[in-house]
């Protein structure tokens, strides 16, 4: 008996050590086959995948697992002569175990050559990946069917995976934005700031959206811009941790808010006009439940008119005004103040009993103005101001022009 050179084992020993490394890879089936495709080693694992005992295969066509349909097409035999011709492949297809159940198989063939070159056998690893494509199916079928465009970007910034409705908003082909960084989607003019905010969210992943009150845009492949609101939210898989954003374009929506905000300014002017009376007289009717906001625009309103017309009185009447609370009756007092700095006298007309009690309790100080019962009284001071003022300008002309102290 020949004894082994020391330092080196049987080549028995190695055979029976690499068939026990095989048979401990307990989630991939480890397969030889011999230059025709036909069953040489047959592991453990692929005993528990396929329902086969090795010694049901050993010796025949490894397409016992394969459908009849591929059996037909000679699908197999395909397969061998293409990683003879181009070495390692990798693919998936159906096979049918000894029950006749089918599962689907990721599959990768690696040819076997001797020093010559000469294929000599193939090492076909396989594994079950019904559940796994069960699972991607889904996942890719909830992504298509999502109503916002979903951007899926991995750690290093870059597009992982879009779906369908991705490409109709930015105008992208997939192809065209997988693997690029995410600031691809975004105006230049924000890219800097965009890096920041990216970086932030992948040192603390969590459910952020965002958009309310933010102006954000993205941008269309033509370089055309929209607004949009963004839902971002972290996604651990076996690469990693990716990011989900899901893009909503809401220009459609900014438009009708801007749209109603219009209609609503044009209603309160058109339900408060400030109206020239006489040269010189303006009168504002208020009808109607004040609040803060619609006795800011009465102001605009009016202080925009008297600048117009020169305006020396204006009339607020407030009679057909319900109720004046603390706020607004404040705010009214503040017009009377700003139109006092610009030269126009103001009168409050249409004050009722209740309104007036309500002013007193609630302890508002209208300071000078000057209040009238009605509409009319309201008129014929404002008449009564601008004579005294225009007597009193006489007055001071006559003054200046004979030179005597006023």
């Amino acid at each position: 008996m020949t004894t082994p050179p020391e330092g080196h084992q049987d080549p028995q020993t190695d055979l029976r050590d690499l068939e026990a490394m095989l048979d401990a890879v307990t989630d991939q089936a480890i397969v030889r086959l011999g230059p025709g495709g036909d069953v040489v080693r047959w592991s453990r694992t692929a005993e528990a995948l396929t329902g086969y005992a090795e010694s049901e295969v050993l010796g025949r066509s490894a397409s016992v697992l394969h459908t009849e349909e591929d059996r037909t097409a000679a699908v197999m035999e395909q397969e061998l002569e293409s990683v003879r011709q181009d070495g390692r492949r990798e693919f998936q297809g159906w096979r049918v175990r000894k029950n006749g159940e089918r599962f689907l198989a990721r599959i990768a063939l690696t040819p076997v050559r001797d020093e010559a070159g000469a294929v000599t056998g193939f090492v076909k690893v396989f594994q079950d990946a019904t559940e796994s494509a069960r699972v991607e199916s889904l996942f890719h079928g909830l992504l298509e069917s999502a109503p916002d465009a979903m951007v899926i970007v991995g750690a290093d910034a870059r597009i992982v995976l879009v779906n369908r409705q991705a490409e109709a908003l930015f105008g992208f082909e997939r192809a065209e934005l997988v693997g690029r960084e995410i600031e691809v989607l975004v105006p230049p003019r924000f890219r800097g700031r965009h890096v920041g905010h990216r970086n932030g969210f992948l040192s603390d992943p969590r459910l952020r959206p965002m958009g309310a009150g933010l102006e954000l845009s993205g941008m269309r492949r033509d370089g055309s811009e929209f607004p949009v609101e963004i839902s971002l939210s972290p996604l651990e898989t076996a690469e990693g941790r990716l990011v989900v954003a899901a893009i909503r374009d809401v220009t459609e929506r900014r438009e009708t808010e801007q749209r109603l905000l219009r209609q609503r300014d044009e209603i309160l002017e058109l339900s408060t006009p400030v109206i020239q009376v006489w040269d010189k007289v303006l009168a504002l009717p208020i009808i109607g439940t004040l609040d803060t906001l619609r006795a800011t625009r009465l102001t605009e309103g009016l202080l925009e008119k008297i600048a117009q017309t020169q305006a020396e009185v204006a009339i607020l009447d407030i009679s057909g005004v319900p109720t004046i609370d603390t706020q607004v009756a404040q705010h009214l007092l503040k017009t009377v103040q700003a139109a006092g700095l610009m030269g126009t006298v103001s009168i409050m007309s249409g004050v009722r009993p209740e309104t007036a009690q309500s002013m007193v309790h609630l302890g508002i100080d209208m300071g000078r103005l000057r209040s009238r019962n009605t509409l009319q009284d309201a008129l014929q001071l404002a008449l009564a101001v601008l004579a005294e003022r225009a007597g009193t300008a006489a007055t001071a002309a006559r003054a200046l022009t004979s030179g005597e102290p006023q």
